[in-house]
C-alpha cells in the first residue's frame, strides 16, 4: 500500500479502478447523448441509467451532474440554453 502526502493510506490500484469506472460512466452518458440528439436533461441520464446519488435520503443527482461537468470541461457535450445537454 502506498501512503500519500496527507498520510491517507491509497491502495494499490484503487485509483485505476475509480478511473476505469469514470471511463465508463462517461462513455454511457455520451452514447444515451448520441441516442438522444433532440438533447437530455441531467435528472434523465440519472433516471435511466439508474445512478441516482443519495445523501441522506436527499437525491441530488450529483454523480451525473458531475460526469456531464467533466464532458463540457472537455468539449465534447453543451449545455444549451433549455437545460438539455447535447454533442458539440
Amino acid at each position: 500500500m502506498k501512503k500519500s502526502v496527507s498520510s491517507l493510506i491509497v491502495p494499490d490500484g484503487t485509483r485505476t479502478k475509480a478511473q476505469i469506472g469514470l471511463k465508463l460512466l462517461k462513455e454511457s452518458a455520451l452514447e444515451f447523448i448520441d441516442a438522444n440528439p433532440q438533447g437530455i436533461k441531467n435528472s434523465q441520464l440519472a433516471h435511466h441509467l439508474d445512478l441516482h446519488s443519495d445523501n441522506n435520503g436527499n437525491q441530488k443527482d450529483y454523480l451525473t451532474y458531475s460526469v456531464l461537468g467533466l464532458l463540457m470541461k472537455e468539449g465534447r457535450i453543451k449545455k444549451l440554453m433549455t437545460g438539455l445537454y447535447v454533442r458539440v
